[in-house]
C-alpha cells in the first residue's frame, strides 16, 4: 500500500533510458501556436513513408507535443508518455491519479498537463525524468493548456479560467465565465480570448481576468480557434466560420458552412482553413472572408481540422485513413493508420506525425 501511494504522489515515473533536460523550441499551446498551423509550413514532397511506427499500447487522448527531440503524449490510461524523436523509443511513462483531458504542451525543462473529473488540476512534469514539480486543483480541465512566457492558462467545464505560474503552480488570477469551456484558450495581444460552449466568445485582460469584451458566437464552440494578423477565427458546430477582431471582438465576416466544423481553425498566411464533419474543407481569405471563399469535398468523415502546408492541405480521417490534397481538392498521397484519427496530423520539420485513437504513433518523411 506504501508503494502505492507513493507511486501516485510522485506520477509513476518510469523511464527506459534519460529524457534530454531542456528543450529550446518550446510547444506552447495546441498544434504549437495560435495559428494552428504547427511549427513549419513544409511537408515532405512525393510519396511520405514511415520512418519509425509506434503502438504506445493505449489510446491517445488529445494531440501531441513535438520539440527538437521529443514527442509528448497524453493516453487515456493516465499516462503520459515521452518519445524520442528520431526513434518513437519510450524515454518515460508517468502515471497521474485522474484522467487527462487532453495533449500535453511542454516547454524549457517541463511537460504541462491537466486532469479531468472533479478536483482535477495542472500538473507541472519534469522532462527529463516524468516527476511532479508541481499540481494545483483547478477543476475539471477538458480544453487543452495554453502557455506563455509567464503565463499558463487552463479553462474548466464549469466555466472557469485561471492563469498560473508556470514556474511555481502558483495561482494568479480565476474569472468564472458560467459556461463550459472546450476550446483552447487563445493568448492575443495582452489578452486572452476564451470560446464557451454557451455560444460567447469572451476577451479577457491577462493580467488580471477581468472581462474586456463579449461576443455572441452563433453555435458553440467546441475546438480550437485560431489567431493572426489580428483576427481571431473560430468555428462553430452550426457550421459558421466568423472572424473578429482581437481588439474590440467585432465581426468581420462570416461564413456558413455545410454542416458543424471539427477538429481546430487553422490560419496558413493570409487564409483561414476549417473543414466539416462530412469532409469539406474550406478557405477563406482573412481580408475579404465569404466573398471569395471556396471549399472541396473530400470523401472523408473528419473529425479533425486541417493540416495546411505550403502545397496542400493534410487530413485525418475518422476511418484511420491519412490523406493529402491540393488547395484545389486533388488527392495527391493517402497511408493508412490502425484506428480511428481524431487529431490532426503534425507538420514539422518536413516530417509528418500522426496518431491514432488506439496509441498507433506514426512518423512519415
Amino acid at each position: 500500500m506504501l508503494v502505492a501511494a507513493l507511486c501516485v504522489v510522485n506520477a509513476c515515473a518510469s523511464r527506459a533510458r534519460l529524457a534530454p533536460a531542456v528543450q529550446e523550441r518550446p510547444w506552447r499551446s495546441y498544434l504549437g501556436n495560435v495559428a494552428r498551423a504547427g511549427e513549419s509550413a513544409d511537408a515532405p514532397g512525393g510519396d511520405p513513408q514511415p520512418v519509425w511506427r509506434v503502438d504506445i499500447g493505449r489510446g491517445v487522448r488529445g494531440a501531441p507535443a513535438l520539440a527538437e527531440d521529443v514527442i509528448a503524449i497524453s493516453q487515456v490510461d493516465r499516462q503520459v508518455v515521452l518519445l524520442d524523436r528520431a526513434t518513437g523509443e519510450v524515454l518515460w511513462r508517468s502515471r497521474l491519479p485522474a484522467t487527462l483531458g487532453a495533449g500535453p504542451i511542454l516547454a524549457d525543462d517541463r511537460v504541462f498537463v491537466a486532469t479531468q473529473e472533479d478536483g482535477g488540476g495542472v500538473y507541472a512534469l519534469r522532462l527529463s525524468t516524468g516527476r511532479r514539480i508541481w499540481s494545483l486543483d483547478v477543476g475539471n480541465v477538458v480544453a487543452p493548456l495554453a502557455l506563455e512566457e509567464r503565463a499558463l492558462y487552463a479553462a474548466t467545464d464549469r466555466g472557469v479560467v485561471v492563469r498560473l505560474d508556470p514556474v511555481t503552480g502558483t495561482r494568479l488570477w480565476r474569472t468564472v465565465l458560467g459556461a463550459p469551456v472546450y476550446a483552447a484558450p487563445l493568448p492575443v495581444q495582452g489578452s486572452v480570448a476564451i470560446a464557451t460552449t454557451g455560444d460567447s466568445l469572451y476577451l479577457l485582460e491577462a493580467g488580471s481576468g477581468s472581462v474586456l469584451a463579449r461576443r455572441a458566437t452563433p453555435g458553440s464552440v467546441l475546438a480550437a480557434p485560431a489567431y493572426s494578423g489580428g483576427l481571431i477565427v473560430v468555428g462553430t458546430m452550426d457550421g459558421w466560420l466568423v472572424a473578429y477582431d482581437a481588439g474590440n471582438l467585432a465581426q468581420r465576416w462570416r461564413l456558413r458552412a455545410d454542416g458543424p466544423l471539427v477538429g481546430h481553425v487553422a490560419i496558413r498566411g493570409r487564409t483561414a482553413w476549417a473543414a466539416t464533419a462530412r469532409g469539406t474543407v474550406w478557405a477563406v481569405p482573412l481580408d475579404s472572408g465569404e466573398v471569395a471563399a471556396r471549399s472541396f469535398a473530400t470523401g472523408m468523415v473528419l473529425r479533425s481540422g486541417p493540416a495546411v502546408t505550403a502545397d496542400g492541405v493534410l487530413l485525418a480521417g475518422a476511418s484511420g485513413e491519412l490523406a493529402r490534397f491540393t488547395a484545389t481538392g486533388r488527392r495527391m498521397w493517402s497511408a493508412r493508420l490502425d484506428g480511428p484519427l481524431s487529431e490532426p496530423v503534425i507538420v514539422y520539420e518536413r516530417s509528418l506525425l500522426a496518431v491514432s485513437d488506439l496509441g498507433d504513433v506514426v512518423l512519415f518523411r
